[in-house]
């Protein structure tokens, strides 16, 4: 085990152990660096994209490579998408099965950030979902940028240490928010973005549609979906910002039941990027979201 990943694995105990100090360090807002740094990076995706905003902080430039609004689910990289990934020296993707075109426009230059995840589903390429996953992803990226430029690991493990603070927090709230809640059924319209968080908690997550966002929902499995809403007298369904929102308002206007929206933060409308929110507050907007719709009281 090199130096640089000792010194994580230590952040994360140490990040343990003193939450409260290490609150303020914390930034919600996340914006983009500044023109000065010379490390320049390309994000596949928003997930990458936030926790670049976080991790490489005062370290690196970011430059996000699906345009915010596109789906990064058979995406199709432009020819000025081509070029910003040549201007950069590191280009950062989540895993294959979501980005198969990142690793061959990159070549060496291209690092998976799903590496050594305690939680994956070879099905399931929303890994990032998971709180633990999340916390290894970001110290996998640090770990790259270390390995070629050793003199930033101090900036690094200051900035890995704030983000380990932050989803710290998030779980706890999760699991008394998740312990107190009267129903354990997500239903949902869209895509398997959630079963990484519904595995955690033990909820059960009912999507209408499959893993990618773009796909359309049978006439029979919609049919299917309605009938199970009315049968469990169901209040609230969500669905996701970024969705076409026909489906779930046929299937509120059919059943009554109230459309919450769950953000799974690969990627978000031009108008949220315009915010840069941070992957804690996109976070928190989903507790809130699901807390109403399965009437959590924690």
């Amino acid at each position: 085990m090199n130096r640089m990943m000792k010194l994580l694995l230590s952040v994360g105990a140490f990040a343990a152990l003193t939450p409260v100090f290490f609150a303020g360090c914390a930034k919600e807002q996340a914006p983009e660096q500044k023109n000065e740094l010379s490390i320049k990076t390309a994000e596949a995706d928003y997930v990458s994209y936030t926790l670049a905003s976080q991790v490489l902080k005062d370290v690196a430039e970011i430059k996000m490579i699906i345009p915010p609004g596109s789906q990064p689910h058979g995406f199709e990289p432009l020819p000025q998408d081509i070029a910003n990934i040549e201007k950069a020296e590191f280009l950062f993707y989540i895993n294959d099965r979501l980005e198969p075109w990142a690793k061959k426009l990159g070549g060496e230059k291209a690092f998976p950030l799903e590496r050594n995840l305690p939680e994956t589903d070879p099905k399931d390429p929303h890994v990032w979902m998971d709180f633990d996953n999340i916390q290894v992803m970001a110290e996998n990226m640090a770990y790259y940028i270390s390995a070629q430029y050793p003199d930033t690991e101090k900036q690094l493990l200051k900035n890995i240490l704030n983000f380990h603070n932050e989803i710290t927090m998030l779980k706890r709230m999760y699991g008394q928010m998740f312990s107190a809640c009267e129903s354990k059924d997500i239903y949902h319209i869209g895509h398997l973005a959630f079963g990484y968080t519904a595995r955690r908690y033990g909820l059960n997550f009912k999507p209408l549609s499959g893993v990618n966002a773009d796909a359309e929902p049978t006439p029979k499995d919609m049919a299917q979906m309605i009938k199970n809403i009315k049968q469990n007298g169901v209040k609230y369904i969500f669905t996701e910002e970024t969705v076409n929102p026909a489906v779930a308002e046929q299937i509120s206007k059919e059943t009554g039941a109230q459309i919450l929206h769950l953000y799974t933060i690969e990627h978000i409308t031009k108008k949220d990027f315009e915010q840069k929110p941070t992957y804690r507050q996109l976070m928190i907007k989903n507790m809130e979201s699901l807390a109403k719709g399965l009437n959590c009281k924690a």
